[in-house]
């Protein structure tokens, strides 16, 4: 899912944002991560990374306020990868970042992706997808997600991946408010709520209505932390409200939030819900389910 092109001196690839169609919390593990599984698949929404040759490992962000210092995910993926590989170059790298920070659509993750991706090219490591995921999995838990499919299944704390062979074919509003939300601080809400069993969907019963009309998917769009995440910011503005005010058939939280997305069966009905959704203060974009050898159309703000 990650776009690679290379020239002569430098390597882009565009990192696009991610949805978490479904995510269920299925307990603690022994290492203290929450025990997931998720259905996730990748939307038109890109981040830019450029990298060019250069003495020193260096990043220059763009767009979304992030650090670009030792923090930064990029700058840990490429150390990283130096270090595995023993490679003797650096690199010039700029991020230009369109992917909300702290919103639940995995930015951070897939440019750590993207940084790997594109420094194995520059460097010419010739490391395959499954070795760019493993070490993608020691720069965060989301990476690896980023070297499979457009739809995938997410398992453990998200390190173990399998691919899907169905695509999404819907297009999806997305909407966000100002805030971010800690994932950290949305997990002890989680573990703080009562949970009693119940006879929820389970994660991958989705799969079977990837091709179909969005409405049907509705009920399916179950996100375990939602209501942790409500707890969190119990002031603050309902995004999944204004999308359902607003007609949406099928509406859902992607990670443990602050942003949802509301499917759609075709781009004019996804551009409405998104006008609606801006109209009441909300961020949006607009963005189509990415899908295995189709040109991808970006989306728009």
């Amino acid at each position: 899912m990650l776009e690679i092109r290379s020239a002569s001196d430098a390597v882009t690839v565009d990192a696009p944002a991610k949805v978490n169609l479904t995510l269920r919390v299925l307990g603690v593990r022994d290492d203290g991560y929450h025990e997931l599984e998720s259905v996730v698949a990748a939307v038109g929404l890109f981040d830019r990374l450029e990298l060019q040759p250069s003495r020193e490992l260096s990043l220059w962000c763009e767009g979304v306020d992030v650090p670009a210092g030792d923090d930064n995910l990029v700058m840990k993926a490429a150390r990283l990868l130096k270090q595995a590989t023993g490679a003797a170059s650096g690199a010039a790298m700029r991020l230009e970042k369109r992917i909300p920070a702290g919103r639940g659509f995995g930015g951070g993750s897939s440019d750590a992706a993207a940084a790997l991706a594109g420094l194995n090219v520059l460097w010419g490591c010739g490391l395959g997808p499954r070795e760019l995921a493993d070490l993608g999995a020691r720069v965060g838990s989301d990476v690896p997600l980023f070297f499979g499919s457009p739809v995938c299944i997410m398992r453990g704390r998200g390190e173990r991946i399998a691919p899907v062979a169905g695509q999404a074919a819907w297009w999806a509003a997305l909407g966000w408010p100002s805030y971010g939300l800690p994932t950290v601080d949305v997990y002890k809400a989680y573990d703080r709520l009562p949970h009693t069993p119940g006879t929820m969907p389970g994660a991958t019963e989705i799969l079977a209505w990837l091709d179909g009309p969005a409405g049907e998917a509705a009920p399916l769009l179950v996100n375990d932390l939602e209501r942790a995440a409500r707890s969190v910011r119990a002031n603050g503005i309902s995004v999944r409200t204004v999308f359902e005010k607003a007609g949406a058939p099928a509406v859902g939280m992607t990670g443990s939030g602050s942003a949802y997305f509301a499917l759609a069966d075709t781009e004019a009905e996804a551009e409405r819900l998104a006008a609606a959704a801006r109209a009441a203060g909300i961020e949006t974009a607009v963005a189509p389910m990415l899908r295995t050898g189709k040109s991808q159309k970006e989306s728009r703000p």
